[in-house]
């Protein structure tokens, strides 16, 4: 009996809805072009679910605010109430307007015709000098992947009111877009009156050569006019900045094609390492030196390997490399910092070969090489056999201790040490697995949520990367690369690619990657199927057999 009644008042209400009277009204039908329509949709009754579609009001106005009230009436007992949907419109043009039917469920209002008259032309120009976008960039011509800085200044005078600070850095399609800093607010002075003015910078860098379409920027608000007998009226507007088109230049075929596409306004090779030409090199003692490269005007990505070709006698252990960005007035700043270990195999004389770095001169519009210059350095101690592993940086010694000669042979018999040597490195082995198991069980483990959480991160991470992989394009397949890495391993790139590339196979690949994107043909498509399959097997990889790579040959084992 419960069950019937329950049965009964919900289809009561959903009865009710269904025949609820649904009807539109607006607070005018002619307007300004700078004026907004309220219009407001109203079903009577309170248990209605959803809302109205209000897709097609999109051709002719702008939806500036929704809202959604219900109330409820009591009268003789009886409880009934309504729902309106309350919705801010700014018509898109002039003219005859129709606001079509507006569909509720089985529900239609009626169609409302409004008249949206042209502004006088003088209040017209009164608006445009309180309230205004100027939009420079720089340089006029931009090379591809290279560096364009964007400036939108608005402008407005005392008794403007803005809706909302600047919008967002635009989304601009076949280029990367990074912001310069947050928007400054200043004064400036246009036409000889003080302007409130804000200012936003942002850098263009364009992936493909011709013509480049940036979109423009707009901000609702309203501004109070005055008229001549001191009066005023409060006018709504909407501001918008001029869309540009920038044309977008090829690589120049003055261009060594055997070299990787670099435009920048400025670019700085430097080197750190504490090496002294007085006491020389050590054989065996590992040294670590770092190449810096300082690039104006392009990100960090774009700045290609150094290539560096070591004589066999200087064995070199590089890390990875470390990228970083920072910003200014006159845009992104990218550096790239390389870091090896050195290790000296064999005493006398060795040259360092000069460091070359090929860019292009984006302000002078040639071609540049920044380089250091060779070195020679003098290495000191006795050859190391091949066979025989070198110290690694963490195994210095403060100071080479004096070897004792080799004691004369004699026909006693000796001791044999190498089964000892294998019992205490045995010894120790278990020793170290025992504490490491210790220290896994001691560890917090992640809550179930969490987990899920990163699975989901690294699922959608895959799935961004799968789609850039089938459209080909170089640089978005690098970009959602890293977001998928640092999904996967939970870490900052540098320690995501080193995980990742403990396999040949994913290292191989990362390098096609990486020759595709430092190649001139940089902008022109890249097959992603073997990096695909690198990607899928490091997924299919347990955290377990990740860790379980052999260790590089500078941190030999037992």
């Amino acid at each position: 009996m419960i069950a019937r009644s329950f049965v009964a008042c919900v289809l009561a209400l959903l009865s009710a809805a269904a025949l609820a009277r649904f009807e539109a009204n607006v607070d005018t039908k002619v307007l300004s072009e700078a004026d907004t329509l309220r219009l407001t949709l109203r079903a009577d009754s309170a248990n209605v679910s959803g809302d109205p579609d209000f897709g097609s009001l999109g051709e002719s106005f702008e939806i500036l605010s929704t809202q959604r009230s219900s109330e409820f009436r009591s009268i003789n007992g009886q409880v009934d109430g309504s729902t309106a949907w309350t919705l801010l419109l700014k018509p898109k043009h002039t003219g005859t307007i129709v606001i079509p039917p507006i569909t509720f469920g089985s529900q239609k209002s009626t169609a409302i015709e409004v008249t949206v008259r042209e502004l006088d032309p003088q209040l017209k120009r009164a608006i445009a000098q309180t309230v205004f976008f100027e939009t420079t960039y720089e340089p006029k011509q931009v090379y591809v992947q290279g560096q364009m800085v964007v400036t939108r200044r608005l402008f407005y005078l005392n008794g403007a009111q803005l809706y909302g600070d600047m919008p967002n850095v635009p989304d601009v399609p076949g280029a990367m877009v990074k912001s310069l800093g947050e928007s400054e607010h200043t004064t400036a002075i246009r036409d000889g009156r003080q302007y409130g003015m804000i200012e936003q910078r942002f850098a263009v860098f364009p992936e493909r050569s011709g013509d480049l379409a940036i979109p423009p920027a707009s901000v609702t608000g309203s501004v109070r006019l005055t008229d001549a007998s001191g009066g005023g009226r409060r006018i709504g507007i909407d501001v918008a900045s001029d869309p540009l088109t920038v044309q977008v230049l090829p690589i120049p075929d003055d261009y060594p094609r055997d070299a990787a596409w670099l435009p920048a306004t400025d670019v700085e090779l430097l080197e750190d390492w504490p090496y002294d030409a007085k006491a020389g090199l050590a054989t065996g003692t590992p040294t670590q030196r770092t190449l810096i490269v300082r690039v104006d005007g392009n990100a960090a990505s774009a700045i290609p390997p150094l290539t560096i070709d070591l004589p066999a006698s200087l064995k070199a252990y590089p890390d990875q490399p470390k990228l970083s960005e920072s910003q200014t007035r006159g845009g992104i700043v990218g550096t790239r910092t390389e870091s090896t270990s050195l290790v000296a195999t064999e005493p006398g004389q060795l040259t360092l070969p000069e460091v070359r770095l090929p860019w292009w001169d984006t302000a002078h519009r040639q071609f540049k090489v920044a380089s250091l210059p060779a070195r020679t350095i003098a290495v000191t101690g006795a050859a190391i056999p091949r066979s025989a592993p070198t110290k690694s940086p963490q195994q210095q010694p403060a100071a080479a201790a004096p070897q004792p000669a080799a004691p004369p042979a004699t026909n006693e018999r000796t001791v044999p040490r190498r089964p000892i040597a294998l019992a205490v490195a045995i010894g120790a082995a278990l020793i170290a697995v025992v504490l490491g198991a210790l220290a896994a069980a001691r560890r917090p483990r992640p809550s179930r949520a969490e987990r899920r959480r990163s699975a989901n991160l690294e699922r959608h991470a895959f799935d961004a990367f799968k789609r850039a992989a089938d459209r080909g394009d170089v640089l978005p397949i690098r970009r959602a690369l890293d977001a998928w890495l640092k999904a996967r391993y939970g870490a900052s790139i540098d320690v995501a690619t080193r995980e990742f590339t403990r396999d040949a196979a994913a290292q191989a690949a990362l390098d096609g990657l990486n020759g595709a994107l430092y190649r001139r043909d940089a902008a022109t498509r890249f097959d992603a199927g073997e990096l695909r399959r690198a990607v899928a097997a490091a997924r299919r990889r347990t955290h377990a057999a990740r860790r379980s790579a052999e260790f590089p040959a500078l941190y030999p084992s037992a």
